[in-house]
């Protein structure tokens, strides 16, 4: 039987050059140099794995037009399609992956995505898909072509998995995998990285990201450090505590906060989902209520309700925008710096307000993205028991 060709999977080049526009030492930057290196190891990943790797460079922003994924991805993926066949070396599977997916998985999860059969697609979250395989079969309804033309209509990468179902390719979802969640996109995911990095059950990084994770400098000369650790672990610790968690939180990760903790949990769970379900608009309670009576009421009353509250503040931004897309939302340096609970340099009124009652309350309050609630709480549960 003839050995099956490579796959080749595009991986997100988050910027070969510094930007211009981020300031050298401010949050953003310091996601975009942790986010490079975290690429460069996934392609190398990959490769060990048996895929061919090439570089998704950066996609030039369209004045006016909201970003959409199918119609940047599909087009490199088929012009790369086309030179590997026209070089007469046959190619059946292709994929993609972000930055700073898999940073955590182990290689076997890598290697289940790489293994995709033809008129199969494999991804790592099957309903907020970071990195994918499709593998098209020689003749039918199922070929590479196919594929393409479906996730040239993907508006996102989440939701890539839905497009190609619906076209026809079955689908296979490794989320049950450990730490198949877990993605960085910003400073406090680098953070939560270097925390989960430590953890007797995880995979160690290569040495360039280990040495950025310890390295790496934040504006105020702080490190990367997850804000009020030590407090956060004391509630879980405790079983007369009780700690609320609200935002896009997956099943798998509340059953492990409710199994692992000792604490109580109050969970609010709110628009899971939200990011491949582009064309519904993003819906909250907690926003709503923050939009009758102001942020720093909405911050004291979840301060009531526990000792430590864990808040995905991106179902905040996409319910006030009416948009999931991040272009909607406050600048990426407010974002992150809130995450960090550093009011500085966030002029976006509600924002601002949000971040300087986080910080000043009586309470630890954790502020972040999908990856804190997700594959982030679970780092959170396991440092707590180790005392990191």
């Amino acid at each position: 039987m003839a050995e099956r060709p490579a796959p080749l999977v595009l991986v997100v080049d988050p910027g070969t050059v510094p930007d211009p526009d981020l300031p050298f030492g401010s949050y953003a930057a310091v996601g975009m140099a942790g986010r490079r290196r975290l690429a460069i190891e996934l392609s190398r990943r990959l490769i060990a794995a048996g895929s061919g790797v090439a570089a998704l460079h950066p996609a030039k922003p369209t004045s006016g037009e909201a970003f959409h994924w199918g119609r940047w991805y599909a087009p490199a993926a088929r012009a790369l399609l086309g030179r590997v066949r026209a070089e007469g070396r046959p190619l059946d599977a292709i994929g993609y992956a972000g930055a700073g997916a898999l940073a955590l998985a182990h290689d076997s999860l890598i290697e289940g995505i790489v293994s995709a059969i033809p008129g199969e697609a494999v991804a790592n979250n099957r309903y907020s898909t970071d990195a994918f395989l499709v593998a098209g079969q020689p003749s039918g309804a199922l070929t590479m072509e196919a594929a393409l033309a479906a996730l040239e209509e993907c508006s996102t990468d989440n939701a890539a998995m839905h497009c190609l179902e619906a076209a026809g390719f079955s689908i296979r979802d490794l989320s049950t995998s450990s730490w198949a969640r877990f993605d960085v996109d910003t400073p406090l995911d680098l953070a939560l990285l270097r925390l989960g990095a430590r953890l007797p059950s995880t995979r160690r990084p290569d040495g360039v990201v280990a040495a950025f994770l310890e390295m790496a400098i934040l504006p105020g000369g702080h490190s990367l450090e997850v804000p009020h650790l030590a407090e956060v672990g004391a509630v879980m610790r405790n079983r007369d505590a009780q700690l609320v968690v609200a935002g896009r939180v997956p099943s798998a990760s509340s059953a492990y906060l409710e199994t692992e903790s000792a604490c109580r949990v109050r969970c609010f769970i709110e628009e899971r989902g939200m990011r491949s379900a582009r064309d519904a608009v993003p819906r909250s309670l907690l926003a709503d209520w923050m939009d009758r009576l102001g942020p720093a009421d909405l911050v004291n009353e979840l301060g009531t309700l526990g000792d430590a509250v864990i808040l995905d503040s991106r179902v905040l931004m996409a319910s006030r925008a009416g948009s999931s897309e991040a272009t909607a939302w406050p600048p990426s340096e407010e974002r992150f710096a809130s995450d960090f609970l550093d009011p500085a340099p966030v002029t976006t009124p509600w924002l601002a307000e949000l971040t300087e009652a986080a910080a000043s309350s009586s309470v630890p309050f954790l502020l972040g993205g999908h990856a804190l609630v997700s594959d982030g709480l679970r780092i959170l549960v396991d440092a707590a028991w180790l005392g990191r």
